[in-house]
């Protein structure tokens, strides 16, 4: 009995040892605990702050304007001055406008050439606003001349491209198409500046547009064609 006694005597320490003996062991890791108010390890930071914000508290925005009676001053801003639009590329010249929302979309001007035996005529155009989907075409009556587009490489902006039709017949009306092409996606007044147009054959002559549109007209009225006249200085 007495050994059975001896040999059922627990030699593991209790609850209360582990514990201190853990506190001991974690001062010892943590360079031995300190005495004062909890805080971060490390840093003379308060306990509580949230996280981004001093420990002075501070403004992170301005205070509103107020007048003198204490209410908030709403600050007003005046719109900006409209552009100026820029000017002409040419003095002396017309420019025929059409207005295009969608593909395939066009007007034509003429001028009545007197039933005169012509060769070529010789369209001198320049644009502010290239595209090749936007598209010049001449003709003399019933005849047609080349398809040409506005594409930046064909008309540079302000630079003066001739545009020409030869045809050997006797024209009562010359004319020049604009409008748009088949992938055309704008919605705008498009223009070209007519520089002159020059006739050629055996009674050659020249509009040069100094003075005036020298019957330059729309001949059809889809989109709303227009024609203005820049005089030369």
């Amino acid at each position: 009995m007495r050994r059975a006694r001896a040999a059922g005597r627990s030699s593991t320490p209790g609850n209360g040892a582990l514990l201190a003996a853990a506190s001991g062991a974690l001062a010892i890791a943590c360079g031995g605990v300190q005495a004062g108010p909890p805080g971060v390890a490390h840093y003379d930071r308060p306990p509580g702050l949230p996280i981004g914000t001093g420990a002075s508290g501070g403004e992170l925005e301005e205070p509103a304007v107020t007048s003198g009676d204490g209410e908030l001053v709403i600050p007003r801003y005046e719109p900006g001055a409209a552009p100026e639009p820029a000017p002409p590329p040419c003095s002396g010249c017309v420019e025929l406008g059409v207005y295009v929302n969608d593909i395939n979309q066009r007007d034509e001007f003429s001028f009545a050439a007197g039933d005169v035996a012509i060769t070529r005529v010789i369209w001198t155009i320049l644009v502010t606003f290239n595209s090749d989907q936007l598209a010049v075409q001449p003709f003399v009556d019933d005849v047609y001349g080349k398809y040409t587009n506005l594409h930046v490489n064909t008309f540079p902006l302000g630079t003066a491209v001739r545009v020409e039709q030869e045809v050997a017949r006797t024209a009562r009306v010359i004319g020049l198409v604009l409008g748009s092409s088949g992938a055309w996606t704008g919605d705008q007044t498009i223009g070209v500046f007519v520089d002159s147009v020059s006739v050629e054959g055996p009674h050659p002559f020249t509009k040069s547009f100094d003075a005036g549109a020298e019957g330059l007209a729309p001949r059809t009225d889809r989109r709303q064609p227009k024609v203005v006249h820049y005089p030369a200085p």
